[in-house]
């Protein structure tokens, strides 16, 4: 007779030893899914994470921009000689830089083709995020995306109303920069010049610039101009109308980035 079968102290630790192999499999399955869950996190979640962290820098950027626009564009317009304002670092770059240029040329009275604005310099106040720019230009604020597109975040201060075109031209100085995280500040300075053109016709505003898709739609879309002429880089927009006064407030803008 097979007494092991039998033996009630024999079955019982056979089972108690089956329960605790059970036991050691379940605690090492779900050890192995604790470890693919946080691997799933790290390689889904993580990047998820950093991208709404980015988009969210970009924002307050952009919002801090605009306020830095209406600030600066207080000395373009001789409202202020100068300006000062605390800007916040997301571990980008803070930067006075670029070659973005701008030429106006139209018709006078008696037919002749004349220069309004010999070719000038505008140049650009850049915070950069990784592959994103912010960035002042010609009075306006656009925003780059490393795709390419272009957002106009603040419009320029050019005006196209009743056969009377204004137009603040600001060249930006300066070659100063600031990186890293926490606040930089920026202090611009102004100096002014005014011109004043009557009875013109055809006029052709002709921009280089990182942003042209920018200035594109805004003079499109805003001031009725039409486009053409256009490279990746510089476009010439054309007004071609009569009777047209073109009032230039030109500022040269000493700017410092600490």
């Amino acid at each position: 007779m097979d007494t092991d079968k039998k033996n009630p102290l024999k079955v019982k630790k056979i089972l108690e030893a089956n329960e605790a192999v059970a036991e050691v499999l379940d605690f090492v399955t779900l050890v192995g899914i604790l470890l693919l869950s946080f691997s799933l996190i790290g390689l889904v979640g993580y990047p998820a994470l950093r991208s709404n962290q980015e988009a969210r820098y970009i924002e307050n950027t952009r919002l801090s921009f605009t306020v830095l626009a209406n600030n600066l564009n207080k000395v373009a317009n001789g409202q202020a000689p100068s300006q000062s304002m605390e800007l916040k670092m997301y571990g980008g770059r803070l930067s006075v830089r670029g070659d973005s240029t701008i030429n106006i040329t139209a018709n006078n009275s008696a037919g002749q083709r004349v220069t309004i604005l010999p070719t000038q310099q505008m140049r650009t106040i850049e915070n950069s995020i990784d592959d994103n720019v912010v960035a002042y230009e010609g009075t306006g604020v656009w925003v780059k995306y490393p795709n390419g597109v272009i957002l106009t975040a603040y419009k320029p201060l050019v005006t196209n109303q009743s056969n009377v075109l204004v137009m603040p031209v600001v060249t930006i100085t300066g070659i100063s920069s600031s990186s890293g995280t926490g606040l930089s500040r920026i202090t611009a300075k102004g100096l002014q010049s005014f011109d004043f053109q009557s009875n013109m016709s055809n006029i052709i505003v002709t921009i280089n610039s990182s942003y042209i898709d920018g200035w594109k739609s805004f003079y499109n879309g805003t001031l009725s101009f039409d486009w053409n002429n256009c490279t990746a880089s510089q476009c010439s927009a054309q007004l071609n109308k009569s009777n047209i006064d073109v009032y230039l407030i030109k500022t040269i803008m000493y700017t410092e980035v600490n």
